[in-house]
C-alpha cells in the first residue's frame, strides 16, 4: 500500500492531494487486494470523511473508475456494498463521473 492508498483509505483529503501533486500513480494497485486508491476510498466509505471531494481529486488526476481489483470488484461495487450514506453518495458520484454501472 502506498501513501496515496493509505490516505484514500483513511479519508485524508489533504494527504491524498499532496500525494497526487507529488506524482503518485493514481491507478497503481496495492499488493494486498489489487486495489487502487479509488477502491480504498470506496471500500472504506462507511468510515466517513470527504470522500466525494477525494474522488473528484482522483478523477482530476486521471483515475480510471472501472479498474477491477484482484477479486474482480470495481470501486462502484465497493461503494454500494458499504451500506451507508457515505457509500451511497460516493456511488452516485462515481456514476456521475463515468463509472460503468454493470
Amino acid at each position: 500500500m502506498t501513501q496515496l492508498h493509505y490516505d484514500a483509505c483513511c479519508g485524508n483529503l489533504e494527504g491524498l492531494v499532496w500525494c497526487l501533486d507529488h506524482g503518485f500513480d493514481v491507478n497503481a494497485t496495492d499488493n494486498y487486494r489489487g486495489y487502487t486508491a479509488t477502491h480504498w476510498l470506496a471500500d472504506m466509505a462507511a468510515a466517513g470523511g470527504p470522500r466525494v471531494d477525494m474522488l473528484k481529486a482522483l478523477v482530476a488526476h486521471g483515475a480510471d473508475l472501472n479498474i477491477k481489483s484482484a477479486d474482480g470488484q470495481t470501486a462502484l461495487m465497493l461503494a454500494h456494498a458499504a451500506g451507508s450514506k457515505g457509500g451511497d453518495d460516493l456511488a452516485a458520484e462515481l456514476l456521475k463521473l463515468g463509472a460503468n454501472p454493470e
